[in-house]
């Protein structure tokens, strides 16, 4: 949705008078209300994941979106693995930002994992949350996965 500009460019600028125009100085308005506006550091998108264990994997039903305010980056993704015998370690790739910190992520639902966010990647790792051993491509094989996470990038 645009920005109506239509109130702040009924405003005039007084001509010294203190007689004429508005009490408000536009180029103060436009410096301290509308460029904070104009260019929010909110933006959203949306993503795909991608098997990045190197078995070539094509993920079933699979969406990723994401919001990012200034450095920080929400993730929301779900998809569905293929059937697979693989013994490659499970990595999954696509997300928007690089992680510039290391993050274990616990949020998820289906089957119970634990998740793993590479730092100085756009990657994340799928473990055993007992163990925390890394899980092969085997052991997520049809699984249906949804990971939430918050990260920090550049």
């Amino acid at each position: 949705m645009a920005i109506d500009r239509g109130p702040f460019n009924l405003l005039q600028d007084d001509d010294g008078s203190n007689l004429t125009g508005s009490i408000w100085d536009k180029a103060a308005i436009a410096r301290v209300l509308l460029d904070p506006i104009d260019n929010s550091l909110v933006t959203h998108g949306t993503f795909t994941p991608t098997d990045l264990s190197g078995a070539g994997l094509a993920f079933g039903f699979s969406q990723g979106k994401w919001s990012k305010f200034d450095k920080l980056v929400w993730v929301w993704v779900q998809f569905v693995y293929p059937a697979t015998s693989s013994g490659a370690y499970a990595k999954v790739g696509g997300l928007p930002f690089v992680v510039r910190t290391p993050v274990g992520v616990a949020q998820g639902y289906g089957p119970l994992k634990a998740w793993w966010l590479l730092e100085n990647d756009t990657a994340v790792q799928i473990h055993d949350p007992a163990t925390f051993a890394q899980l092969n491509n085997t052991q997520v094989s049809g699984a249906n996965l949804i990971i939430s996470a918050v990260y920090r990038t550049d």
